[in-house]
């Protein structure tokens, strides 16, 4: 089944950046003289520590200037004018859509030659009421982050909240949901698409997959909780402009690992299976543990200070222990199954699973305890090209791809659900000053976060179970486990998983990818600065599903004598 939408949104702003340009910054400021008289066709340059770009304005007749366009980075600033000496702010860091207003004061050239000012940039954007903060490339690369996942540093921002172990399903701003996020990478939307999580399955399930944005590939980023300006759209909750590496003037590498281990543990209290009292009703192993994040980056100059590339390349492991607890029924009832049901005995618990003698109180139900391993495995890569095309045009293009695949267990039955999610991410940036006070940014994106869910089961006695799932009502009281609660859920053989909020089934796939095309215009007159821009989002959703048939029974009493409540058909979409 597909889908193809397009979206078309043509926004004209003033004193506003466009939308292709939310994540780039500007400069602008004033230049006076001793007496504090405005100084007109002053020079102004602003350049590029890392790349060496530098880029020109002149004041008007107030001595105001303005730069705008201004990729996130380290800039040194100047201005000069015959018979003054020259002024020069060094080194100060512009972060993403940030203003830097700076005042300049003229001296006479024969008093000093020259002044070099030392400074940082201010702490208050007094530019706008927007709220929100700047996560700097100091903080993205020192900060302690489990699992090295972006979306936990999103938590910096004002009005931030985290509804769980905050991934990008999580994490939510001014108390809108997740879904109203909007995560864009260099400008472009790095969404799941039919949901707003870059780490979201199909729309439905939580991703346990953490590199669709690699930190390793990211240079900083600004969330923007809420009074954020007229160019953020397509949202109504946090805005998440990120901006990516790239390379500089200077060869810079890194190589990283971060491991944990259960060599490095003791034995969790709860890996043995334990009485209220605290004995121990069945002693269990050590729960594994084995996680591996490594990679490396590498960037420098093709051709000083006019072209620049930057690659990557992360992976994570993971092989972690899972604990089950769940009932089955017991042989007492399995010997008044009628015998289309009674073949069915084996597809309730794995031959791992083990009986946990007198922890249940119903007769007709044993429970069982299954240890077993979950298998993640991701690689991420990412390349990235800047060059400048003359004095006028820069361009760069950047591609970054994740490879996430998902081994899980799901209960004492043994199934097993396999996930699999492929995104890709692109965008082409082409910019160029069309004068001294015109800059045109052409913008061309593409994002495809393909993610595929499919469901395991065993063949027991000849029935391949992978298009059934056998679901019995209710839960068993226990006898008292400690760690669980006071009952066990029962477990629900056969291959089925949950496709949607509707229905189930043994495999869905989801292929959507978006192209994105914007275009914005920004001009200089007197001391406003004026901008326009057009963006257009073509949407194509494609979405297949291979169901099954549920079979749900009241009660142990019904399922025996096969006698369901209900029989829920989910068909195939497509054959494959």
């Amino acid at each position: 089944m597909s889908i193809l939408r397009g979206v078309v949104a043509v926004v004209l702003l003033a004193l506003l950046p466009s939308i292709a340009a939310a994540q780039d910054g500007r400069v602008v400021g004033t230049i006076r003289d001793t007496s504090n008289a405005f100084i007109p066709g002053a020079t102004v340059t602003v350049t590029n520590v890392r790349t060496g770009e530098a880029r020109l304005a002149v004041t008007d007749g107030t001595g105001a200037f303005a730069v705008t366009g201004l990729r996130p980075s380290t800039y040194t600033i100047s201005a000069e004018l015959d018979g003054f000496a020259k002024v020069e702010y060094a080194e100060l860091n512009l972060a993403v859509g940030q203003e830097l207003s700076l005042s300049f004061e003229f001296r006479p050239a024969g008093v000093r030659e020259n002044v070099t000012v030392v400074a940082t940039a201010p702490v208050l954007d007094v530019s706008s009421a927007r709220v929100g903060a700047n996560v700097s490339e100091r903080e993205v690369q020192n900060l302690p982050v489990n699992g090295r996942q972006m979306s936990q540093l999103m938590l910096q921002a004002p009005g931030s909240q985290n509804a769980g172990t905050g991934t990008w399903n999580d994490v939510r701003f001014s108390g809108q949901a997740n879904q109203q996020n909007v995560i864009k990478f260099d400008g472009v939307e790095g969404s799941a698409i039919i949901d707003a999580s870059p780490g979201n399955i199909g729309g439905q399930n939580a991703s346990p997959f953490k590199l669709q944005a690699s930190l390793e590939n990211v240079q900083e980023f600004r969330v923007e909780s809420s009074n954020y300006p007229a160019e953020f759209g397509t949202g109504t909750g946090g805005q998440v402009s990120v901006v990516t590496k790239s390379g500089a003037n200077q060869l810079r590498g890194s190589v990283f690992e971060f491991f944990r281990s259960d060599r490095f543990d003791s034995k969790n209290y709860f890996d043995d299976l334990r009485n209220a009292d605290g004995s121990i009703q069945n002693a269990g192993s050590k729960s594994p543990l084995s996680q591996h994040q490594f990679g490396g980056s590498f960037g420098g100059p093709l051709m000083k200070n006019r072209a620049f590339f930057f690659g990557s390349y992360e992976g994570y492991r993971l092989d972690a222990g899972l604990n089950f607890v769940e009932a089955a029924p017991s042989a007492a009832a399995w010997s008044r199954a009628v015998p289309s049901v009674a073949v069915l005995r084996p597809a309730f618990t794995s031959p791992s699973a083990q009986l946990l003698s007198g922890a249940s109180t119903n007769a007709d139900f044993d429970i069982y305890q299954l240890q077993a391993s979950e298998a993640v495995s991701e690689n991420s890569v990412s390349l990235r090209l800047d060059t400048r095309l003359g004095n006028r045009w820069t361009a760069y293009g950047r591609v970054f791809h994740d490879r996430g695949t998902q081994s899980r267990p799901e209960g004492v039955n043994g199934r097993v659900v396999d996930v699999k999610n492929n995104p890709t991410n692109f965008v082409f940036n082409l910019q160029g000053n069309l004068g001294s006070s015109t800059l045109n940014e052409v913008k061309v994106g593409y994002n495809a976060p393909f993610a595929e869910i499919v469901g395991v089961a065993p063949t027991v006695n000849g029935i391949d179970l992978s298009s059934v799932a056998v679901n019995l009502s209710g839960s068993v009281a226990n006898s008292g486990i400690a760690g669980q609660s006071a009952s066990s859920g029962l477990t629900v053989p056969g291959g089925l998983v949950r496709a949607n909020s509707a229905a189930n089934g043994r495999r869905t796939a989801y292929d959507p990818f978006s192209i994105a095309f914007s275009d914005s215009l920004s001009t200089v007159k007197g001391s406003h600065l004026l901008k326009g821009g057009a963006d257009v989002r073509l949407v194509r959703m494609a979405f297949d599903q291979q169901g099954g048939t549920t079979y749900t029974y009241p009660n142990v009493t019904a399922f025996l004598a096969n006698q369901p409540s209900a029989i829920q058909y989910a068909g195939d979409l497509s054959s494959a």
